[in-house]
């Protein structure tokens, strides 16, 4: 035991010595009246040693008065007396964490060696310098609860909160980790009298009020201020070690904020709880997650788990392949693992522990975790220092295992569901603004039994919606494809004349069927005439026949490997024979990325005016469908002006296409132009949803008319002309009826004034096409910037 007077207080700048604003006196005449009291009713053998007790503080009569600070050393042999009686005989002074401090505040004058060593340091009898201790905003305000509480208590029979604060983060000396304790206060050898008549409150009929107020304390204080109350007394001070409990309810934080934040990595704050748990930072902890991609085991990286003995494996060359496989292999039976020492026999056993061996890891451990019996991951336990691993490190582990399963469960969900979500942006029909009708029709379809019977399923579709059409297409791509494959071929035979040349200089003795006839096609100007009949012809002679014949030749000579291989080399895929293929193809896909960023950018603001199904896909460019109307959002209102808003966002976004696509010329391997066009159609259609082609269609034999149309414009002509309405640099806007056009020039007008169009608006007539006839169009130029 120690006799120290130790006041936080004075290590808080400038608390004052009346932190509460009430006059508060060391007393010990509270005590001795609750043991008189418990003297009198007593009727065991505990009664003798109350008698003792009040002997003892007999000897002391100055002690019905408050004792000042400077003599509390002169009652040390009451304070052990009052330590015995308050404490369990059976507890070893050692490990108790207890003391005797002035009512209410943080000022300890007796206690056990373990509360001292936990405060102070034992050389120098001063605070630990790496104790956090709260700021004076934060004590005042807890001794004011404290207060509070036992004013309430004792006046109004009502409880504010709990009478306890925790003292956080104080570190281990040795383990260097923090410990986390919670001080429990007792009040029953206290006494608190009011200077004035306490004021009548029913403080039941403002209970709710009070604790839902975040200045509670502040109404308090004007309600009853402290100033009218004097306290003597002690407080009995406990202090519980609670950092197992605080750890897992710091683990349960992570999870929550894992949960709601996805993009953070929280594994290194997870092994640092875990090592506060199990009290040393000697063990290192791997954490990983089973994520399942069709059903098939992967090492998901992104999550930010990872297995230490898989990584290890990684490091020492390991097959990714080989790393599933010994997951594979574990979770063909998993159980929980324990190497307290790895020996020469473990190693031989469990090839993998040489892994660990190697790095100077000398005890593992791997455990299985469960969620709701579902096998959801493994916890691996890891350190250089086998004495590290017992059964008290173990048995403390084995708490977080619910929690730490929880969070695999979740790291799983999580992935699945953004799998999910990029299936249904990326790569299916099903959008957002649709999939409320295909919910109602799955319900429907379990309601009426219909899913039981194998039946059909009712047709999903929507009347009556604006059809919107867009097109950005390359420029004469066709033609740029068939001159870039006739140039490699070309190029092709270029090589394989001049391997075969090679081959008859080194082989004088070769036979002339050992290579296949050579095709009569050896000069550029031939090449231009080929059909696409005969370039296939062609490719099968020099992707087929003669690899065939070359690897033949190179089994029988082998002088020719070199010049065979030189062949195979310069025709690969990344060879020669495909460099003008390659660069038409890179020219291709720098367009259609940055179409497709434009058009997703689109897709997003569009939907945030009004949802609405958007389609778009690949041909040499890029179209798109838009369907638009109130039976796709029945619960929100449409307009007129939300149909405005559509159009005019649609010619902006195509005009912000062509301006990207020039400025980008300058990076393509083959030089490749964009041509833009928008199909008008006034009336409303239906579309239905096409279960063998998984997308939508339009429905009814008048509104194909508008998928005829759609498919025959782009390589329309202006009448009595062969210009294409469509020109790199413009938009097209084909139409049927003139009032449309006026309202699309307004739009123009409207992109002029902002910079985006020229003045250059041409009205066109389009030649008759093939079952349509009476289409126009406006055409206008972009303004494009070097």
């Amino acid at each position: 035991m120690q006799a120290i007077t130790l006041d936080l207080n004075n290590s808080i700048v400038g608390t004052g010595e009346r932190p509460v604003g009430t006059e508060i006196k060391l007393s010990l005449r509270p005590f001795i009246a609750y043991v008189e009291n418990m003297a009198n009713t007593e009727k065991t053998a505990k009664i003798n040693f109350y008698k003792y007790i009040l002997e003892q503080f007999k000897q002391f009569p100055e002690l019905q008065e408050p004792i000042p600070k400077e003599n509390v050393h002169r009652y040390n042999v009451l304070f052990e007396l009052i330590y015995t009686a308050l404490s369990p005989i059976i507890n070893e002074e050692k490990e108790h964490l207890w003391a005797i401090s002035t009512p209410l505040m943080p000022c300890f004058h007796y206690g056990t060696n373990a509360f001292y060593n936990i405060l102070m340091e034992p050389s120098t009898c001063t605070l630990k310098a790496d104790l956090s201790l709260p700021s004076k905003l934060e004590m005042e305000k807890s001794l004011l609860s404290a207060f509070y509480n036992l004013v309430l208590r004792r006046f109004y029979n009502f409880s504010l909160t709990a009478n306890e604060f925790t003292v956080k983060s104080i570190i281990d000396p040795e383990t260097k980790l923090p410990k986390y304790y919670r001080l429990i206060i007792d009040t029953r050898f206290l006494d608190i009298t009011a200077n004035v008549e306490m004021p009548v409150y029913d403080l039941n009929m403002v209970k709710d009020y009070i604790q839902d107020e975040k200045n509670t304390i502040d109404i308090l204080t004007k309600l009853i201020p402290p100033e009218i109350f004097t306290i003597e007394g002690i407080s009995i001070v406990t202090m519980v070690d609670v950092t197992g409990e605080y750890v897992l309810e710091s683990i349960k934080n992570i999870i929550i904020e894992h949960h709601e934040s996805k993009d953070v990595n929280h594994s290194k704050e997870i092994a640092t709880a875990l090592k506060t748990l199990v009290g040393t930072e000697k063990l290192e902890f791997g954490m990983l997650p089973y994520t399942k991609l069709n059903n098939k085991l992967l090492v998901n990286e992104k999550s930010g788990f990872y297995s230490t003995l898989i990584k290890l494996a990684e490091e020492d060359g390991w097959k990714y392949e080989d790393e599933l496989n010994l997951i594979e292999e574990y979770l063909s039976n998993p159980r929980t693992m324990i190497f307290p020492e790895i020996t020469q026999e473990d190693q031989e056993k469990y090839p993998m522990l040489r892994l660990l061996w190697a790095k100077g890891i000398k005890a593992y451990a791997l455990f299985p975790l469960y969620y709701n019996a579902k096998l959801v991951g493994c916890l691996e336990l890891y350190t250089e220092d086998p004495t590290q691993f017992n059964g008290s490190t173990l048995t403390k582990i084995d708490l977080a295992f619910p929690l730490l399963a929880q969070l695999y469960q979740d790291i799983i969900t999580d992935f699945n569901q953004e799998i999910s979500e990029i299936v249904t942006d990326k790569f299916t029909a099903l959008q957002p603004s649709v999939e409320w009708r295909f919910h109602q029709a799955a319900y429907h379809y379990l309601q009426s039994g219909g899913k039981a019977r194998n039946l059909p399923v009712e047709p999903v579709f929507f009347k009556d919606v604006h059809p919107f059409y867009g097109a950005v297409d390359i420029r004469n791509s066709s033609v740029l494809r068939n001159m870039a494959i006739r140039k490699d071929l070309y190029v092709h035979f270029e090589i394989l004349e001049k391997t075969l040349d090679a081959v008859k200089e080194k082989v004088c003795q070769m036979p002339d069927e050992d290579i296949p006839p050579q095709y009569q096609i050896w000069n550029k100007e031939q090449f231009e005439d080929l059909s696409d009949r005969e370039i296939l012809k062609t490719e099968d002679y020099l992707q087929r026949q003669i690899p065939y014949a070359l690897t033949h030749l190179m089994e029988t000579y082998p002088e020719l490997t070199e010049t065979v291989d030189e062949y195979f080399k310069l025709t690969a895929i990344d060879g020669k024979s495909y460099e003008h293929r390659d660069r038409y193809e890179k020219s291709l896909q720098m367009i259609n990325l940055a179409v497709t960023r434009h058009l997703d950018e689109f897709n997003r603001e569009i939907q945030r005016i009004y949802p609405c199904y958007f389609e778009k896909f690949r041909t040499d460019g890029v179209e798109f469908d838009i369907y638009l109307g109130p039976s796709i959002a029945p619960d929100q209102e449409f307009s007129e002006e939300i149909l405005h808003e559509f159009r005019l966002k649609q010619l902006k976004v195509l005009a912000e296409v062509a301006q990207t696509t020039f400025s980008l010329a300058p990076y393509f391997s083959l030089p490749l132009e964009t041509t833009q066009l928008i199909f008008v159609y006034e009336k409303l259609i239906d579309i239905s949803f096409r279960i063998d082609e998984q997308r939508f269609d339009v429905e009814g034999s008048y509104n194909i008319r508008y998928q005829m149309v759609k498919k025959r414009i782009d390589k329309a002509h202006i009448k009595d002309t062969m210009e294409r309405i469509t020109q790199p640099g413009k938009i097209a806007i084909v139409y049927f009826n003139s009032w449309e056009a006026h309202e699309y020039v307004g739009y123009i007008k409207t992109l002029q004034d902002i910079g985006l169009l020229n003045d250059d608006l041409e009205y066109l007539d389009i030649e008759e096409l093939q079952g349509v006839e009476g289409l126009k169009a406006l055409r206008i130029g972009v303004t494009l910037k070097h």
